[in-house]
């Protein structure tokens, strides 16, 4: 907390604490921090997360956004709201394929928030709904936040996608009744009705980016693939759909997408591996014990344990970011939920829902400046806007805390 609190980056900060651990101690060799820093980075599944992020930028690159937006619009416009149920239901779909909040915000908003607002639709809703709305990237699979804390906990990164399906449509569905009252009590207009021929034709030509959750959920399901061979044939199907069916990607693009997403991985990755070191130091010092000692000392009960747990999450999702948030609570929680009889993947979901809702908590979240940027609005006025879908947020995340099945039923049938 020192070092962060001095500036220093959060992937250093871990390291640093470690490394200052280990010669205070003056007992421990500096070898081991070379060597669980390796270790950190040399897990297969983490090889998911650059091509995961490869291939969201060559969607976006592609084209095969845009053609998604223009189904959805022609699919919903017509209804109450039609144009806000848009930006829910595309960014549920690109959620499935691009796995972060951010890349959501910015392929979905950057279309849909002109659109809103020519429209007439009031500034801090359609703003609001669509800084919510990008917080199914890491809920709905594939998701970067569940790879992480599958790679720290030692959980099946399979059974967290899995177990992320059901509370991802929740939160979908909840914020899309929402958008549709919100629009029926203020009069926002309506489209014109698509056609049947207009709307076979929008499915047509969004065709390649309706199947890419289909090919990677189904291909995992099935057991075709891995989590980590799914990412590579995203890229695959990607870059074939946006070079060769929509031509839309040049080859000379290529070079840039390349290096955008390689800085991105680098960040993470370079976060993670140097979380192995202070996840070592968490466990040598038996901090988990300690924080089951402390939570058991004020209630035995799982209900009030869950709920001092999601207040401690929400409370670290507001000023960190949530890779960071994740390598540095997954060692100290993980242990936790075996502790409770929590079940592995129901934990993961609840500790990557919470933090991926400070995304979108005033005042440091990184979707609320995304936004901000993408609109021109002041920063107090898109915190008005966006309460009421957070508080959605947080009943859906009651639901998925306290009702175990809507995160294991699917990883459980899968094991069946």
């Amino acid at each position: 907390m020192v070092l962060l609190a001095l500036g220093v980056p959060v992937s250093i900060g871990l390291g640093g604490a470690a490394m200052a651990y280990v010669f205070t101690l003056g007992d421990l060799s500096p070898t081991m921090l070379v060597m669980t820093t390796f270790s950190g980075m040399t897990a297969y599944p983490l090889l998911a997360i650059p091509l995961f992020i490869l291939g969201g930028n060559i969607m976006s690159a592609g084209g095969l956004t845009k053609d998604l937006v223009g189904f959805t619009r022609k699919l919903l416009g017509s209804v109450s709201g039609g144009l806000g149920l848009a930006t829910v239901f595309a960014s549920a779909i690109f959620a499935a394929i691009s796995g972060a909040a951010v890349a959501t915000v910015v392929a979905i908003g950057m279309i849909m928030l002109p659109a809103m607002k020519q429209a007439g639709y009031d500034e801090e809703v359609s703003a609001g709904v669509t800084a919510t709305a990008s917080c199914m990237g890491p809920i709905i699979p594939p998701s970067i936040p569940f790879i992480l804390y599958g790679v720290i906990a030692n959980v099946s990164i399979g059974s967290l996608f899995l177990g992320g399906v059901i509370p991802g449509l929740i939160l979908g569905a909840a914020l899309m009744i929402y958008v549709y009252m919100v629009a029926k009590r203020r009069g926002y207009p309506r489209e014109a009705r698509a056609t049947l021929k207009e709307i076979l034709v929008s499915t047509w030509q969004a065709l390649p980016a309706l199947l890419m959750p289909l090919l990677i959920m189904g291909g995992i399901f099935f057991g075709l693939f891995t989590p980590t061979e799914a990412a590579g044939v995203l890229v695959v199907y990607a870059l074939l759909v946006g070079m060769f069916l929509k031509r839309e990607l040049k080859f000379r693009e290529l070079p840039r997408v390349l290096l955008v997403s390689g800085k991105d991985s680098a960040m993470v990755l370079l976060l993670l591996a140097f979380s192995e070191p202070f996840s070592w130091v968490i466990a040598s010092e038996q901090f988990p014990q300690m924080m089951i000692d402390l939570i058991t000392s004020i209630s035995s009960s799982p209900i009030v344990m869950l709920l001092l747990v999601n207040l401690l999450l929400l409370l670290i999702g507001i000023p960190m970011e949530t890779a960071p948030a994740i390598a540095i609570v997954t060692p100290v929680l993980a242990p936790i939920a075996v502790q409770m009889g929590v079940d592995p993947v129901q934990m993961g979901v609840i500790v990557c829902f919470n933090l991926v809702l400070g995304l979108i908590t005033p005042p440091v979240g990184a979707v609320l400046f995304v936004t901000c940027g993408m609109t021109g609005m002041k920063l107090e006025k898109l915190a008005r806007g966006v309460w009421p879908p957070f508080f959605i947020a947080l009943a859906v995340l009651a639901l998925i805390t306290y009702v175990p099945d809507l995160t294991t039923f699917l990883p459980n049938l899968l094991k069946k």
